[in-house]
């Protein structure tokens, strides 16, 4: 296949292709230069590549018919890696509350690592739009180029990127492209001491690093976790139930755990 040329200009600040002889396309770049740059690249940025192409696998697997819970040995087919490895990224991603482990018979998505996939999917199917209808690339390299981007992209870009294509429904391999999750607007992400006392919310971010990620995993404080406000103290420190036992953070720990407001 003929080399392709990238100009830059046409993709968010901070991604970075190989170079060849130019290629055409149109005002894409002016619409996605305008995205902020230095910006966290996706909304789940704090989760590593691995762990999201975990999800993503997952997700993709359960897309295709596999019934879930998705049997690990699937899974590390499927990810051309060893089954070890496999067992190590599950007990991660259960503690981030992203996966439920079944013992002997897989893992299922929990609705916050369904919708974390869902969104890294929906990056990579408007990309390949894109590589395929707008810079004529072969499918094959449009689909290894758009798992890279798909790292890179932010939900401002993805939704201009849409704008862009006409809404596509599918993606050139005739995948459906998910949609914007109404949920997320309708329960806007705020710091948990930001809630009213009695107030339930789900946990949608973890800032939290080191000693304090793992307090707050110990709490059962972790991705997709329900949370009700007892009492707020005037330090910003919050006084929460979690799975029916009070815990008390400190205003720089609750600080770090971002909810979308359930009621």
């Amino acid at each position: 296949m003929v080399g392709h040329r990238v100009d830059m200009a046409f993709l968010p600040a901070g991604v970075h292709v190989p170079q060849g002889p130019p290629w055409h396309t149109s005002n894409v770049g002016r619409m996605l230069e305008k995205s902020h740059e230095g910006e966290s690249l996706t909304q789940d940025a704090e989760m590593s590549e691995s762990e999201q192409m975990y999800l993503i696998t997952t997700a993709m697997l359960i897309e295709d018919g596999m019934e879930q819970p998705v049997p690990l040995p699937a899974l590390a087919q499927a990810r051309s890696i060893m089954p070890a490895s496999v067992n190590q990224m599950v007990r991660k991603l259960a503690d981030e509350g992203l996966v439920t482990y079944i013992p002997y018979k897989g893992i299922a998505l929990t609705a916050a690592g369904s919708a974390i996939a869902m969104r890294i999917l929906r990056y990579r199917r408007l990309w390949e739009v894109f590589l395929v209808k707008k810079l004529k690339l072969a499918l094959g390299s449009a689909d290894q180029l758009a798992c890279r981007l798909e790292h890179l992209t932010t939900d401002e870009v993805a939704d201009r990127l849409c704008e862009y294509l006409g809404d596509p429904q599918l993606s050139p391999q005739g995948k459906p492209i998910p949609r914007v999750p109404c949920d997320e607007d309708l329960h806007p992400t705020v710091c948990v001491n930001k809630t009213r006392v009695g107030q339930r919310s789900r946990v949608s971010q973890l800032r939290g690093e080191g000693v304090a990620k793992g307090f707050l995993q110990g709490e059962g404080i972790v991705l997709g976790a329900t949370l009700a406000v007892m009492a707020l103290g005037g330090d910003g420190s919050v006084l929460l139930e979690v799975d029916g036992r009070l815990t008390h953070l400190s205003a720089a720990i609750a600080d770090s755990v971002l909810v979308q407001v359930q009621d």
